[in-house]
C-alpha cells in the first residue's frame, strides 16, 4: 500500500523531469525530487544513472563523491555503486559488501531527463513521458531553463492553465493584454485542454517585432495549451495575417514542466522553440524577455504559497473559483485521480 494521498498531492507513479540532459555529465549531480535525494551521473561508457543520493554505510551523499569507470564513488569512505546500485567495491574489504543503493529508472528524450520514483511493479501502467517534438525538429529554434520555485508544483500547473493573469502579472513584460475572456476547454480522459481565438487583436511588441509589423497591428493569433501530466504541460501560440487567413506568420511552443521537490518547493524547467524569428541574436532576446515574465510569475506564486501556508486569524474564507479557472480546476481533478490510483494500489 502506497502511504495515504494526504501526505503529498504528487503522484509518484508518474514520470518527471529530473534534470535537462546537458546538466548530467560525468561530474554527479545532486536533485531533491518528490522528497527524495537523487543522484544523477553518466559512467565512463555513457549509460545514464539515477540512485538514491545516500550512501548506505554512512549516509553520506554520494554526490559528494566521484565518478570512477562505470560506478559512482562515495567521497566519505570509497564505497563504489554501479549504475544498477549495486556495491562493487570497498576499499576497506577485499571483496564488495552486500549493499545496494536504490536505483531509478531514467529515461533521455531529446534535451530532457525524465525518471520514476514510483512502485516498478506499476511503470508498464504508467502513461510514458510526453514527446515534444518540436523540440528537435531543424525548423525550431529552442532554448530552455530551469529555476527552483518555493511553490507548490500544482500552483504553477494552474498559472499556466488561466492565462488571464498576463494583464496584470506580465503587463509590462509581455505587454500582452488581450487575455481578458475564459477560453474554450476541452476535457478528454485524464488531459485537459483549452484554445482561444483572436481576431484582428492589436499585437504586443513581442509578436510584433518579430513578424516585422508595427506594435499594435490587427493580427489574427491563436493560443493553446495542454494539461499532458501531471509533470508536463504544453502550449503553443500561433500567429496569421487577417488578409490571409489560413497562411501561418509563425508558431511558438511551450513545454512547462514542473516537478516537485517537496510540498512547498518545485523545480520548474521550460523549452521554447518558435519557427520564426530564429536567428541566434533575436532567440536570446526572446530568451530575456521570458526569463523576465517567468521571474514575475516565480515572485507571485511564491506571494500566493506563503499566504495560503498560513493560518490568519480572520479572512481565512479558502479559495473561490470563476470561469476562467475550468482548466485548472479540472486539472486538480485529474491529478487527484492519479493519486487515488495509489493510494488503492
Amino acid at each position: 500500500m502506497v502511504e495515504a494521498a494526504e501526505a503529498r498531492n504528487y503522484p509518484l507513479n508518474c514520470w518527471w523531469v529530473a534534470a535537462f540532459a546537458d546538466e548530467v555529465s560525468m561530474q554527479p549531480l545532486a536533485r531533491w525530487l518528490l522528497d527524495t535525494p537523487v543522484v544523477l551521473f553518466r559512467t565512463e561508457d555513457g549509460q545514464l544513472a539515477a540512485l538514491e543520493d545516500r550512501c548506505p554505510h554512512r549516509q553520506a551523499p554520494l554526490s559528494t563523491g566521484k565518478v570512477c569507470g562505470n560506478a559512482i564513488q562515495c567521497g566519505y569512505h570509497g564505497f563504489q555503486f554501479a549504475a544498477d546500485g549495486r556495491c562493487t567495491k570497498v576499499p576497506s574489504m577485499a571483496r564488495p559488501a552486500p549493499l545496494r543503493v536504490e536505483c531509478f529508472p531514467v529515461r533521455e528524450m531529446g534535451p530532457l531527463v525524465w525518471i520514476y520514483l514510483g512502485d516498478k511493479a506499476q511503470i508498464d501502467f504508467v502513461p510514458p513521458p510526453p514527446v515534444f517534438s518540436w523540440m528537435t525538429d531543424a525548423n525550431f529554434a529552442t532554448r530552455k531553463g530551469m529555476m527552483e520555485i518555493a511553490a507548490n508544483y500544482l500552483l504553477l500547473k494552474e498559472n499556466v492553465l488561466d492565462l488571464t493573469h498576463l494583464s496584470f502579472v506580465h503587463g509590462d513584460s509581455f505587454k500582452i493584454l488581450d487575455w481578458t475572456d475564459p477560453p474554450q476547454v476541452i476535457h478528454d480522459g485524464e488531459t485537459v485542454a483549452y484554445g482561444q481565438e483572436f481576431i484582428r487583436s492589436p499585437l504586443a511588441p513581442g509578436y510584433a517585432y518579430s513578424i516585422g509589423v508595427a506594435p499594435g497591428t490587427p493580427w489574427n493569433r491563436v493560443g493553446t495549451g495542454k494539461f499532458v501530466s501531471p509533470g508536463a504541460h504544453e502550449s503553443s501560440t500561433e500567429m496569421f495575417d487577417p488578409d490571409h487567413p489560413t497562411v501561418s506568420s509563425g508558431k511558438t511552443c511551450f513545454a512547462h514542466l514542473t516537478t516537485p521537490i517537496d510540498s512547498d518547493h518545485m523545480l520548474y524547467f521550460y523549452a521554447v522553440g518558435r519557427n520564426y524569428a530564429a536567428d541566434p541574436a533575436e532567440m536570446d532576446e526572446f530568451a530575456h524577455i521570458l526569463l523576465r515574465g517567468f521571474h514575475e510569475d516565480k515572485e507571485i506564486l511564491e506571494k500566493v504559497q506563503a499566504m495560503s501556508s498560513r493560518k490568519p486569524r480572520r479572512g481565512g474564507q479558502g479559495e473561490r473559483s470563476v470561469k476562467a479557472d475550468e482548466a485548472g480546476v479540472t486539472a486538480r481533478r485529474i491529478v487527484d485521480s492519479w493519486m487515488n490510483r495509489e493510494t488503492l494500489s
